[in-house]
């Protein structure tokens, strides 16, 4: 009797270690994903950054140096 209430017991503990792994690493995935999407956008809109400077844009310049600065604030959090 004992025996089989360990055996459960031990894979019930399985199954919930399972769960914590899977729910850790779905975490870890969303996170480089997040990351990735970040640095993407921070690309684009150094881009824009320049495409604005070459157009001598100065309120583009700022509206997109201030977004640059969220993402960098994002990324660095």
């Amino acid at each position: 009797m004992q025996k089989e209430n360990y055996a459960e017991l031990t894979r019930a503990n399985k199954k919930i270690s399972l769960r914590k792994e899977k729910f850790i690493q779905n975490v870890y995935i969303d996170l480089i994903i997040r990351e990735a999407i970040l640095k993407e956008k921070k690309r684009r809109i150094k881009e824009k950054i320049d495409e604005a400077i070459d157009q001598k844009d100065r309120e583009r310049f700022f509206l997109l140096s201030e977004e640059l600065a969220e993402i960098e604030n994002e990324l660095n959090a």
